[in-house]
């Protein structure tokens, strides 16, 4: 598509707005936080919120009927073509094939020169939930998480290259353990854990001789179950000792496990896992990494609406920077910070 700045900007009724027509506006709650940002490709996720935001008419750029219908599947079906390419690698690698570099380039591109919106990665990556085949869907999301954060954090874009594909990679040990154990739908036994935790070092092993793999992302996937306090797996590795990408592809690797449906659990919301990594992960994951995520992704959810405990449904305002987790909420005309209402909580997205 040419330069949005190439096209003139038009008033469009919401209710004419389309999937695949592009915003020309940011737009901003009562409470000051925005909601779509100006750009934002719009999808059927982004015109329900409007919608159910109480938005009459909005800014679009007039851009020809073509170019619409070209955006609205834009993100899905790149991301389809990539969990291909991902399907016939990790099959590949798994009849004894040598890694694709290919692919995995083919891959990497897809994610990083074509998807240049990150609320249609958030979007994507909330909806796309195929629990038969998660560990492809699984791979790309983190491998797309791993992008974003490296962009919060302010990697170069060869740096976050060898990121993605980091952890695109990052399970990829995972074909020598028996599928048993990986889809049993109840609690491991110590023995079938002990096999699982070698994943890492089989994934290592298979990639270690191909010279176009960098260090960086040999020891992404061989250190990405290490943990800051020592606790994680294969070597116990702490602190320091654990590589940079490793650290990072942890906290994509546990947001996207816990927000997808799989045959043993259901799904978390994403302020569940939030609130997880709030409370529970100090010391374990490494810390400015875990808070550069947690307040960017949350804004994201800015203007959606989630039902409560109580069955309420209510639209997120606002994210605390000090209680992530706990946003302020609007129901009807009534706000609720729930850093204070201990009672409540978001147990559901409303897509």
């Amino acid at each position: 598509m040419d330069k949005l700045s190439n096209y003139r900007k038009i008033k469009v009724p919401v209710n004419q707005v389309v999937p695949g027509m592009v915003i020309a506006e940011s737009l901003v709650n009562d409470y000051g936080s925005v909601v779509i940002y100006e750009n934002t490709i719009l999808n059927k996720h982004a015109i329900k919120k409007l919608k159910s935001l109480g938005y009459n008419q909005i800014l679009i750029y007039d851009i020809e009927e073509q170019e619409i219908e070209k955006n609205a599947n834009r993100f899905s079906v790149r991301y389809d073509e990539g969990k291909t390419l991902v399907k016939d690698l990790i099959k590949d690698v798994g009849a004894g094939e040598p890694l694709d570099m290919d692919k995995l380039r083919s891959v990497t591109s897809l994610l990083l020169d074509q998807f240049d919106n990150n609320r249609e990665i958030i979007d994507t990556i909330r909806q796309v939930r195929d629990i038969n085949e998660y560990t492809y869907s699984h791979s790309m999301n983190v491998a797309l998480l791993c992008s974003l954060l490296g962009k919060w954090i302010g990697f170069n874009d060869v740096t976050i290259r060898h990121l993605t594909y980091a952890g695109l990679l990052h399970d990829i040990g995972k074909v020598k353990v028996p599928t048993e154990i990986l889809e049993k739908p109840g609690p491991l036994t110590p023995e079938e854990y002990e096999i699982i935790k070698q994943h890492p070092i089989h994934g290592y092993k298979m990639i270690k001789d191909i010279p176009a793999v960098n260090k960086n992302v040999l020891m992404g996937v061989a250190m990405h179950h290490e943990r800051e306090d020592g606790s994680g797996y294969p070597m116990a590795a702490k602190g320091h000792q654990i590589h940079t990408f490793a650290k990072i592809i942890a906290i994509a690797d546990i947001y996207d496990a816990m927000t997808s449906e799989r045959c043993y659990r259901s799904r978390q919301t994403p302020f569940e896992v939030l609130e997880m990594f709030e409370n529970e992960c100090f010391g374990i994951l490494e810390p400015r990494y875990r808070m550069t995520f947690t307040s960017n992704i949350a804004n994201y959810y800015i203007g959606d609406m989630v039902r409560l405990n109580t069955d309420e449904i209510a639209e997120i305002i606002h994210i605390n920077p000090f209680h992530i987790s706990k946003p302020l909420i609007r129901i009807n005309n009534t706000y609720i910070d729930l850093a204070k209402e201990k009672d409540l909580k978001i147990v559901e997205l409303i897509l």
